[in-house]
């Protein structure tokens, strides 16, 4: 049994290790700054409220099930009734706000307009330094399909992003 000590603690080192993860997943996921604040607060209450019963084998079934729950929040999220009528932002004026360097400014923008598929693989592998094994696992997906996916991500950014970083 876990004391109250040891469960802050716990989330403590959670936070530490993992906010820019989840902060990253939501916003990549949503449009906005303050529902990325809203999910990375949920996601952590949330694992604050079941990680002691959860209780995680490994460091890497922790980061996994932060992802998951980070995903399926956004998903929640984006289906909500009030999220369904708010207008959201512009994917340029979100990074924008979030990078001040003009490049990574313009890498994040062109990465917000891929399709959902491809989005979190590209974010995890590139972002986050997640091998393709893990994130297909944590994404219930087979190994080559995730490649598969990065490897037509990676296409549609260099088309995207044809004589801004590459030669025509």
């Amino acid at each position: 049994m876990h004391t109250k000590s040891s469960r802050t603690e716990d989330l403590e080192d959670a936070v530490c290790r993992y906010k820019r993860l989840v902060y990253g997943i939501a916003v990549n996921e949503l449009n906005s700054r303050t529902d990325a604040d809203d999910v990375f607060q949920e996601v952590f209450l949330l694992y604050f409220r079941k990680a002691p019963v959860q209780g995680f084998d490994s460091e890497q079934g922790r980061r996994s099930w932060l992802i998951k729950t980070t995903l399926n929040y956004c998903k929640r999220f984006n289906f909500s009734v009030w999220n369904t009528r708010v207008e959201k932002k512009d994917p340029c004026e979100l990074a924008e706000e979030l990078f001040e360097d003009e490049t990574e400014s313009s890498i994040f923008t062109s990465v917000k307009e891929l399709p959902d598929k491809y989005r979190i693989p590209v974010y995890l592998y590139y972002f986050e330094n997640m091998p393709v094994a893990e994130i297909a696992q944590v994404m219930s997906l087979r190994e080559s399909t995730v490649q598969s996916r990065l490897l037509r991500a990676r296409k549609k950014l260099k088309k995207q992003m044809e004589g801004e970083f590459f030669d025509e």
